[in-house]
């Protein structure tokens, strides 16, 4: 008797483990098949119920689960939930390329810069060929903007390909890079090569257009501190011959900045155009953009 209750209950817990194991993959295929649809809510909410059920057993649940919830999570603007559950497909042993690329933007979204060029790293050493490794590589080649790092900056330009080395973004990065460096030959070639491209580029017409400003600042400076100390005709008359190309510089200057202004009204643009005006004797003009500085 006893082992037929014995066994009667061995047949008992298989057919619970079976029902038990059915209903897991049966979630997980409609998690999937939401996740693939693009139904980030559906497939949130499926994903934590399995995380749920395995907790209910002291068990985590797989990496696909934690992976698609936190790529779910972070789609629905659950960034918290997001990162929550994208760590702990890491800690489960999760090494796939999304799990990677969604860190990184939780990271960002997050202003975690190191945690973010970590992230971005990770993928790109493990998947150097993957479909989203331009993306990734653009992305870290803008975080050495902000961290700084001229090394990695250079690596990651000769690891590009040909047309993401074409692409206006990343020129402009570069351009700012090289800016920071104060590399001011190769800033004036970045510059002319993107406005070819983008004639309206930020950063393309605010390098010209500084650069003719101090160009003629500078002069204008020099020239009428020479003279100050020297009042002869010989040095009035150098003075003079100086302004001519001051006036041609500051002119230069001003074009890009009315172009930069019209694009993007912004008080710092608006700042130059009122001090290049005064420089150029025009009252009106100085004034209005002066206002629009404030």
């Amino acid at each position: 008797m006893k082992i037929v209750i014995s066994i009667i209950g061995g047949t008992i817990l298989l057919i619970f483990a079976a029902c038990s194991g059915s209903r897991y993959l049966e979630k997980t295929a409609r998690g999937e098949k939401a996740f693939r649809a693009g139904d980030f809510g559906t497939a949130l909410a499926v994903c934590e119920e399995i995380i749920g059920d395995m907790g209910k057993k002291g068990k985590q649940s797989t990496c696909n689960i934690y992976s698609m919830a936190g790529i779910s999570a972070f789609e629905l603007g659950e960034y918290p939930r997001s990162l929550d559950h994208l760590l702990k497909a890491q800690q489960v042993g999760c090494t796939d390329g999304p799990m990677y690329l969604y860190l990184a933007r939780n990271y960002r979204h997050i202003d975690n810069l190191s945690k973010e060029i970590s992230a971005l790293e990770a993928y790109l050493e493990k998947f150097p060929q993957g479909s989203d490794a331009a993306d990734a590589r653009n992305r870290l080649l803008q975080t050495c903007i902000e961290s700084e790092d001229f090394e990695l900056a250079g690596i990651l330009w000769m690891e590009m390909d040909s047309a993401s080395r074409e692409d206006v973004g990343n020129l402009e990065t570069c351009l700012q890079l090289n800016r920071m460096q104060e590399n001011d030959r190769l800033c004036d070639s970045l510059a002319a090569i993107i406005l070819v491209k983008d004639p309206d580029s930020e950063p393309a017409l605010k390098w010209f257009g500084e650069y003719y400003f101090w160009k003629a600042e500078n002069s204008y400076q020099y020239q009428m501190k020479a003279y100050e100390e020297n009042h002869t005709r010989k040095q009035y008359a150098i003075l003079l011959e100086a302004f001519k190309q001051v006036s041609i510089d500051f002119r230069k200057s001003r074009d890009y900045f009315l172009k930069l202004y019209k694009i993007n009204p912004d008080p710092g643009y608006a700042a130059y155009l009122g001090n290049i005006y005064t420089r150029l004797e025009d009252d009106e003009k100085a004034g209005y953009y002066r206002k629009r500085a404030e």
